[in-house]
């Protein structure tokens, strides 16, 4: 079995989506696909492409591209926006001659800006949970 995958059974069928039933595990913690509903498990909504029935036991997956684009947009867009921030600032004292020496300036920039990234996270975000190529997958045991 692989990190991104759990094992669970379906408790609901509604077309190709399903609701599954999974036991809570150490990898739980760093992902926020499922809902908990007991102190030992959790339930997460899927897309079948495979006919299911209430009571399969199925794989629950998330596909390894999603997985990369998500750690991308989240680790390197900020850090972008920290650097960018940082020479936006310089620019700006160059072309306008504004004279202010050191690095406070730009580094508030850089913070605003580092800040401002977070608003493109949170639109792909709510774009991604509309998207069913960013949603969890099941498949038959």
């Amino acid at each position: 079995m692989n990190v991104n995958e759990e094992v669970g059974e379906v408790i609901a069928v509604n077309h190709e989506r399903v609701k599954v039933k999974i036991r809570a595990s150490k990898n739980c913690e760093k992902c926020s696909l499922c809902s908990r509903i007991s102190s030992s498990e959790m339930v997460t909504d899927a897309v079948s492409e495979q006919p299911v029935h209430v009571g399969d036991k199925v794989r629950v997956f998330i596909r390894p591209a999603t997985i990369v684009k998500s750690a991308v947009i989240l680790y390197i867009l900020p850090l972008i926006g920290l650097v960018f921030g940082y020479y936006f600032w310089k620019l700006i004292d160059y072309f306008f001659k504004l004279g202010l020496k050191g690095e406070l300036m730009p580094a508030l920039f850089s913070i605003v800006f580092l800040g401002a990234s977070f608003l493109p996270i949170h639109l792909y975000d709510k774009r991604k949970q509309r998207d069913k190529r960013f949603r969890t997958y099941v498949r038959r045991i």
